[in-house]
């Protein structure tokens, strides 16, 4: 009976450590943030509601957008650069990679709406896309997300989606552990500096370093995990960025089902010779009590 009264207090301790001491540290440590807003009321100014069509929207996008972007290339294959050598994405992954509420408001002011407006004030030259500021009106604007939207594939690898979202700053060198040759920054490296002020990091151990929960609110909203930080604002609807969490996780933690489930075993292992430790002590001690 003894033994049943230090398991009690120890799982007590143990409970209150987990549920009561932990949670009040992690409160302090980091602080709560509000959730992902995945409709970006905070540039709901610049949004546009208007309905677009996707035929007008193709013109426009082959005149004014084509000298920096293609509509479909190959991974890795650097077709369209303007004259500093910088890639634009593709132009055919757009429309589901990215909200519409983002894309319409992103392209009336690119700057603000990717947070870089007071990083770079005085040097808007460096974020090339700040040029279409002001050049579009609404209903253009509009007839280009309709167009974006209906050229999008329906579905996109997670792999695709990362490769599309974040290749042209982050590497992702441990991909190659699965037998790829791994991914590559496309831009390169010095205008990253430039741009940046530091390399890109690496996101190989990202998802283990930092965990789903602050990445999720960091890509939506990286000044409000990281205030100063030279990450803009991505734009990901909430499915392209929960499909780069996933291949993050896949890249970083790739015996994750297989751990959790030897783990499993493991305390059921445990338990079991737990009681049987348990019932041969009594055995062995009945006569001494």
């Amino acid at each position: 009976m003894r033994e049943i009264k230090i398991l009690a207090i120890l799982v007590v301790i143990v409970g209150v450590i987990y549920w009561g001491v932990e949670p009040l540290a992690h409160s302090v440590f980091h602080p709560k943030k509000a959730p992902a807003d995945y409709q970006f009321k905070d540039v709901k100014d610049l949004q546009v509601m208007l309905p677009g069509n996707a035929e007008s929207g193709k013109v426009l996008v082959e005149n004014n957008c084509a000298g920096c972007h293609n509509v479909t290339t190959p991974e890795n294959e650097l077709k369209a650069r303007n004259a500093d050598g910088v890639q634009g994405p593709d132009l055919k992954e757009m429309g589901y990679l990215y909200a519409p509420e983002f894309l319409s408001a992103f392209l009336k002011d690119p700057l603000k709406v990717a947070m870089l407006d007071k990083k770079l004030e005085g040097k808007e030259d460096l974020y090339q896309m700040s040029v279409i500021a002001g050049t579009l009106d609404d209903q253009q604007i509009a007839d280009i997300v309709a167009y974006l939207k209906s050229i999008a594939p329906q579905e996109m690898s997670n792999r695709e989606v990362f490769v599309q979202a974040c290749s042209r700053c982050h590497e992702m060198k441990y991909d190659g552990i699965n037998g790829l040759k791994g991914i590559q920054v496309a831009t390169p490296s010095k205008l990253v500096q430039e741009y940046l002020g530091a390399p890109a990091p690496d996101l190989s151990m990202m998802f283990r370093s930092k965990g789903a929960h602050y990445l999720e609110l960091f890509i939506n909203d990286p000044q409000k995990m990281l205030p100063g930080t030279s990450m803009p604002r991505v734009g990901l609807s909430e499915k392209a960025e929960k499909q780069v969490l996933s291949y993050m996780e896949e890249i970083a933690d790739p015996k994750k089902a297989e751990r959790e489930s030897l783990g499993i075993k493991l305390m059921l292992y445990s338990a079991i010779m737990a009681v049987i430790a348990y019932l041969w002590k009594r055995r062995v001690w009945k006569d001494l009590h």
